[in-house]
């Protein structure tokens, strides 16, 4: 997997190169504050690169519908840091399998919401997109 890719370019040249899946993620706060967030450019890295690799996003997971989001936005899966880390220092396994029902149970809400049985029924159709969310960076 090749973590770090934020660029339409990038994504191509990792299939180009047999790459079999990406990360779509900035590094976020932990050394680049001011970069765009791994979700705005995950649209444009998912269409580009279709179904010939794997996409997930890293970065921003906080809860179920964050989760959801990113699925219908073209992630095939997602990466959840802090979530499941905060459970474990809280209280070890216990901890963390509780965040993680508490993930399920806010994408079974959102799901719900959305009037979906299924993650696998999601489009960015079923999403308000705010015209310019998705940027275009790296369109080589």
């Amino acid at each position: 997997m090749l973590k770090g890719v934020m660029r339409i370019d990038d994504a191509k040249r990792a299939v180009d190169c047999g790459v079999s899946a990406i990360s779509v993620s900035n590094h976020g706060g932990n050394n680049l504050d001011g970069t765009p967030a791994s979700i705005r450019a995950l649209p444009g890295i998912a269409e580009a690169v279709g179904n010939d690799i794997e996409v997930l996003l890293d970065g921003g997971i906080r809860r179920g519908s964050d989760v959801v989001k990113a699925l219908a936005l073209g992630a095939r899966a997602v990466m959840i840091g802090r979530a499941y880390l905060w459970g474990l220092a809280a209280s070890g396994q216990a901890g963390v399998e509780n965040v993680l029902d508490i993930m399920r149970g806010g994408i079974d809400s959102a799901l719900m919401g959305l009037g979906k049985k299924s993650v696998h029924e999601l489009s960015p159709d079923d999403l308000l997109i705010p015209e310019g969310f998705a940027r275009g960076l790296g369109r080589h």
